[in-house]
Order: C-alpha cells, then structure tokens, then sequence
C-alpha cells in the first residue's frame, strides 16, 4: 500500500483492508497538484500496468482519462466536502464509473476521495439484456413490449398525435410452405434490411412476431389538423413501403397489406389502437391485397361490428359448477383459422392478470398467431385450453399443428369430430373433445365407451331431458342454457344465512317507498352470518368505501338509499342463489353492472335509477325456482324494473334482451341494439370489459 501520512499504523492498516476489497480504483488526492495519498492494491497495478507515476493524479490516473479532472471534486484544489458522480472513458473507449467526494483523511485535513469502476462487462450484460428483452432475436428490431414502452412514453407527454400502421407479407406463407422456414426468414430480414435504409421507416419500425410488422409514428400537434390530413400525409409516407419483396431462385414473391390507426381519433390505448389497424389491415386482405387500408369508426353491416365483440361462455361439471370458460369470438366463415391479433389481446384483457390465479381453465380457439414462439412459450400451460376446429376432414397438416401445440405442452380440445375422424394420433394428443352437430346418440356413445380416460363436452344443453341424456351417454362437462333454468341444483352448499331474510331485504329495498332504514338494520343485525357478509361486502376494495364499516347501523346509515338497494339487493342475490351455480350468480352481477355502464352512452339518453337492479334481477326467478309472474307476486318491485321483466314495453326490456344476444353471441341482434341506441362497439366492449373486471373483485369477497 501506498500512504503518503498516516494517524496510526493501526488505523493505516484498518483502512488498507477495507479499501483494497473495493472491485474498483481507489485513489485519495490533495491540494492542487492533486498529490496522491493513498492507491489501493488495483490502482497500483492499474498505473503500473500503464506505466504511470504514483506521485501525483495529474499524471497518473488524469493523463489516462482526459475529462477526470473537469469533473472531479478537487478540481479547484480545495478537495471541497461535495460528492459528484458521472462516467467517462479511457483513451481506449472503455467506460468508467467514478465516484468523486470530499472525506476527512487519517491525518484529519481534507482530501479528495475517487473511486473508478470499471462498467464494461455491465454495460456488455445491460446490452444483451436489452436485446433479449426488447429486440426481436431474428431481425433485431425493436419488438411489441418496446413498442408498448415508447407509445407510453409518447402517451405521457399527452400532445402528441400521429399513427399506427399494422402490416404483414403476402403470400409469405407459400414462401414458407414452399421452400422452407430458412427461406421465410431470410425473406422477413430482406424486408426489415430494405426498410430501414429508407430513411421514412428507419426507427419506426417494429416486428411484433411472424410476418407481422407495426409503424409508429409521432409529432406535435399543429400541423396535421383534420383526418383527411392524416391520411394524406401519411399514407404519401406509408406507401413507400410497398414493393414487391422476393429472393434469387425462388419463383415466388411478397407483397404487403398495411392498415392504419390515428391517434387520437381511434384511440389513446395501444391495445385499441392495434385492435383497430388489424380490422383495416384485414380489410386491406379481403379488399384483394397489396393496398393501404385505413381505419374507419363507422360501420354499415352487423359483420364489421363482429370484430369488436367477445364473450365468455362458460363449461360446467355435473354438479354444475364451473370448470372452465370458453372465450367466444366473433363467428367467422373461416372456421376461426385466421383470427387477428385483437383477439388475442382482447381475450387476455377480458381475463385480467389476476384472473389467471383462479383454479378455472380458459379455452381459446387456435389462430395463426399461436404459432408464434414467443406466444407458445409464454402462454401460460395450465391455464389455456387450445380449442382445433377442422373441416370435412382432418389434414395431414392440421394434425401435425395438433402436435406441435402438444409438443410444447398444451392441453387441445377437438371441436367438431366425426365417427369416422378417430384415430389413434388424434386421441394421443387432444384431451378434450365436442362432438358434430348431427352425430347419432349411438355413434356418441360408442366413442365414449371405447376411450375411458379422456373428457367429452356435451354442447346446446338446453333442457333437462338433453342434460339428463348427455349425463347417460357419458358427458362430463356441459355448454348450453340449461344451467340458467330453474331445478339446476348444484351439490355442494355453502353455509349461508336463512333465504326468509334475504327475500326480506330484497322486497324492503326494491319499491319506490320510502327506504326504512331501521328495518333493514333489525332483519341484518337479527342474523350473525347475514351481518358479517354485509360488513365484509361494505369493506372491501369492490365498494371503496374510505372508512371501515364496523356496525350495522353505520354501515346503513353511510351508504344512503340508492346505494344501500343496490348494494343489499348484490349481496341478496347471493344468498338466494346459494343452491345454483355460481355461474348463475356471475352472470347476474356482470348483467348489472354492464347495463348500468351502458345506460349514460345511449342516445337518446336514459335514467338509470333501476337498471341495476333490473339486470341482476333478470335471472332471480331462476334462483328462487320461480317463473317471472310469481316472483313478482313475491316481491313488489317498481314498476319500472316490474314491466322490464315481464313485457316488451319496459324501460328496459330491450336491455334485457340483449344481456342474452350477447351472453350467446348473437352479434346480429346485438349489432341492431347498438345501432338503435346510438353505441359503438367500442363503448360496448369497454363496457363489457369493465363488468368483468368489476366481478372479479367482487368475487374475491
């Protein structure tokens, strides 16, 4: 070690071994010559190494690093008690990271203390974690999660505008099918490599996966002030893109489909705006191909709405509880082969990251796009069903999707399999399996019984004599409507307080009389397990109520007359429907809330003062094994909700209708609905998005 003064040997020593750990260059300097004090064991060999003097920093470490004396603490030689940070490089390019702060030295006067860090390997192990994190690993480009980090960097400054344009290769899977993967990708990256030499696409580009490629492009508000200006000035940019891209020695060529979204006129949400450029950009496909297509808001046939919609339908058990949920997209005549990118995203937003977390298994119908790696290998295994829908006959080529998907660990699901379709391959890689509309009971039977071990969905179970025959032939999970009838009794129950008050609660808060407050108190406070639902409904995170609720009375007293009949009548639901499925009581919840959100966008405008309560109570007759007519007999409810249940003519009779055209994905009737009451899908999926995420806190009760 190197000292120049020292208090002690003691503390000499002390301060070598505590210094000389550091994985750094140490060096103390003084005065303005900045004469060294103190070299630590790597410094030494550091200036030896470069054959440099130990006397002073000027000529030692300084003469290495030109900017380390602009920089450092003692740079007026008055080693000053200030602290500074900042990297610079050596002659060489390497980068430093130093550490410049005044300290008190062992003799007691000041001194300047610089610690040097080599950050190179750092900097080598941020840059490939970088690349893997946000490079795509065939073409390097930037890849969909930098896409989503530079539009919220762009979404945060808040006066930005510009575009997104989604496009993908024609006929780029004859290249692959034809001359191999190899020759697809060398394809992709001529495209990529011809698109960033034009300086209009140079860092504008992203690969989101396969032959699918977005344009993001920003600037400041001004100058492009109507959407013709939009389109005009960028589709002058987009279309310079278009070319024909192929390779030598291959008879086959690509071109491109592009569709685009603006913002902020389509939209503020990545996901949205997305969602939107592939509608145009499948537009831009079914328009013939090799064209620009931009995004429109309006649409003149219910088919351009189906884009937007989703729901999801659910598969129960015997019992009838639910085993899983089935996500119904919008029907296509292609099977559902070919579903877009939206999908995709709008199933995942549906679900919600906490969703996931629950004991239910989520079906999903394969789509090109999962077959991209970086879906196969993320898309959670345990959660996710991949549903296969064939054609007259299954081909070599889907059997071989079949086993891929298998491959990489999903469980499938058959969708539509024949008698004459049963193969030995077919069993080894699906666990699931639906029928063809048409099959014979016979041939049905026949199959179950010979394949012990695997699981078969009985579809359109409407009644219970086609329950009961699907449970005989075999079936083990059920789709249809009959769980939403009355007599579906689930076998396993829940402790829960007595119905007597539950039904008391409804008939006290469902009139248009005066709320009695009191009441409603004494029936709650008269049954413990009652009370402790309440207070628990009132205090968790789906009221968002800011005090604790630790009485009856201040529960009833704080929450005032329209939110105590929405909130009793929620958490009556519960108890009344506590022998049917749950599904019956989801299904009710997600009515009311989607409705409620609803009601403000319509046009011409309505009251929602009910509406609520009208969607939640649309399926209460079922849970009280009741038709329509004797619960109202049951419970004097307001007119309003009253005429809504049981005529056409109610304020919200056509709401009621469509919760069940949606419910059943009967997009026609719920494209008439949308249009009569002045909504576009947008609000509706929004709407319906919201309900379900809104269920799901509450079902965490």
């Amino acid at each position: 070690m190197l000292f120049k003064r020292s208090n002690t040997a003691e503390a000499e020593r002390l301060e070598s071994e505590i210094l000389d750990v550091l994985d750094c260059l140490v060096v103390v300097v003084r005065g303005e010559d900045c004469n060294i004090l103190y070299l630590n064991t790597a410094a030494q060999d550091f200036l030896i190494r470069e054959q440099r003097g130990f006397a002073s920093c000027r000529n030692g470490c300084a003469a290495l690093f030109s900017d380390l004396c602009k920089k450092c603490a003692n740079r007026n030689g008055d080693s000053a008690d200030a602290s500074e940070q900042f990297e610079i490089c050596d002659d060489f390019g390497r980068p430093y990271a130093v550490t410049s702060r005044g300290i008190s030295w062992l003799d007691g006067k000041p001194a300047t203390l610089l610690l040097l860090e080599d950050i190179q390997e750092r900097r080598n192990i941020e840059k490939r974690l970088y690349n893997l994190a946000y490079l795509d690993q065939l073409t390097l480009m930037p890849n969909r999660i930098k896409l989503r980090e530079d539009y919220d960097k762009i979404n945060k400054r808040g006066n930005l505008l510009g575009t997104i344009a989604m496009f993908d290769m024609d006929n780029f899977k004859a290249v692959n099918d034809t001359y191999g993967h190899n020759t697809g990708d060398v394809m992709i990256r001529r495209l990529t490599d011809h698109l960033n030499q034009l300086p209009a696409f140079s860092g504008h580009l992203y690969r989101l996966g396969g032959d699918e490629f977005v344009l993001l492009y920003a600037e400041e508000e001004g100058r492009l002030k109507t959407e013709e200006d939009f389109r005009r000035y960028y589709g002058r940019i987009l279309r310079g893109a278009f070319h024909s891209y192929t390779m030598p020695h291959i008879d086959l060529s690509c071109t491109i489909s592009m569709g685009v979204a603006f913002f902020p006129q389509h939209g503020t949400v990545l996901s949205e705006l997305l969602r939107k450029a592939d509608i145009a950009l499948y537009k831009a496909k079914n328009a013939g191909r090799n064209q620009l297509v931009f995004f429109e808001d309006r649409y003149d046939t219910a088919k351009k709405f189906e884009d937007y919609y989703i729901s999801i339908r659910p598969l129960l058990t015997t019992g009838g509880k639910t085993f899983a949920y089935e996500l119904m997209e919008s029907s296509r005549k292609d099977g559902g082969k070919d579903l877009s990118l939206g999908d995709y995203d709008r199933a995942v937003d549906s679900l919600g990251l906490r969703d996931l977390e629950n004991n239910f298994k989520y079906i999903i119908t394969h789509s090109n796009k999962l077959d991209c790696k970086a879906v196969l290998n993320n898309l959670p295994r345990d959660k996710f069903v991949i549903q296969m829908g064939f054609g007259q006959s299954i081909t070599p080529e889907e059997l071989e999707a079949c086993k891929r998907l298998n491959s990489y660990g999903y469980s499938l699901m058959i969708d539509g399999l024949r008698d004459d379709e049963w193969t030995d391959e077919l069993l080894k890689v699906a666990d699931y399996f639906k029928f063809a509309p048409g099959l014979s009971e016979k041939a049905r039977f026949q199959i179950i019984y010979k394949t012990p071990g695997k699981t078969f969905i009985a579809t359109e179970v409407n009644t219970q004599e086609a329950w009961e025959n699907a449970r005989k032939a075999g079936f083990t999970l059920f789709q249809g409507s009959y769980f939403s009838q009355p007599s579906v009794v689930r076998k396993e129950k829940d402790v829960s307080p007595l119905k007597a008050n539950y039904l008391r609660l409804i008939r006290l808060t469902s009139t248009d009389d005066y709320v009695d407050f009191a009441k409603i108190t004494q029936v709650i406070s008269s049954d413990v397990a009652l009370s402790y639902k309440l207070l628990k409904l009132l205090n968790s995170a789906a009221v968002g109520l800011r005090n604790r609720m630790s009485s009856i009375p201040m529960a009833v007293s704080y929450l005032g007359e329209e939110s105590l009949k929405k909130w009793i009548a929620l958490l009556a639901l519960r108890g009344v429907a506590g022998d049917k499925p749950l599904e019956l009581i989801r299904m009710s919840l997600i009515r009311a809330q989607f409705g409620e959100l609803l009601v403000p966008q319509m046009n011409p405008p309505r009251v929602d003062k009910y509406v609520f309560l009208t969607g939640m109570f649309s399926l209460l007759h079922i849970a009280l094994d009741m038709t329509v007519e004797q619960l109202m007999e049951e419970i004097p409810m307001a007119e309003a909700i009253r005429l809504s249940l049981t005529t056409k003519e109610g304020v919200y009779s056509d709401l009621i209708e469509f919760f069940s055209h949606y419910e059943y994905a009967n997009w026609d009737e719920v494209t008439k609905f949308s249009e009569a009451n002045g909504l576009n899908s947008d609000v509706i999926y929004n709407a319906y998005i919201s309900a379900l995420n809104w269920y799901n806190d509450l079902a965490g009760i």
